[in-house]
């Protein structure tokens, strides 16, 4: 999966982001400084993700497939403090023969500015075979669906 091969596009602007979901910011999410902790970050784009995957996982457990990330990359733009909630963008940048990859915003509930943006790179995974798997075409379908351009 190379860069060249996804659209080019400003992952801090909320109008790319097809799927949304919400987070909350919670008093131990903060680090020493008083800030939202940068693993937490993970943790959001995590949240955005499943909410677009498990509902399939869900509906096709008899496939017996499941995705593993294989990169990550976040870049933090401004802080993000306590108490607060957060709106998480997801879309996805490019599907592969086996892979998927997804963008993410993290955009603060009162302010909509974004605070954190980021890919996430999965590999489609079959759970009986242990090794990758193009995906079936129900979720490829549901992929295309939240597809940026």
């Amino acid at each position: 999966m190379s860069n060249s091969d996804k659209p080019d596009v400003d992952l801090q602007d909320r109008s790319i982001y097809r799927a949304w979901t919400s987070h909350t910011i919670r008093y131990n999410d903060l680090d020493p400084l008083g800030h939202v902790n940068n693993a937490v970050y993970s943790t959001f784009v995590e949240a955005g993700r499943t909410a677009l995957l498990q509902p399939l996982f869900m509906e096709n457990a008899s496939l017996k497939i499941d995705t593993v990330i294989v990169r990550s990359v976040m870049d933090f733009h401004k802080e993000l403090r306590y108490p607060g909630a957060v709106d998480i963008g997801t879309s996805v940048l490019r599907i592969g023969k086996t892979s998927v990859v997804f963008a993410n915003g993290i955009f603060g509930r009162e302010t909509g500015v974004c605070h954190a943006s980021g890919e996430a790179y999965l590999v489609f995974f079959d759970l009986v075979e242990r090794k990758s798997t193009p995906p079936p075409k129900v979720f490829r379908d549901a992929l295309e669906a939240v597809m940026i351009g």
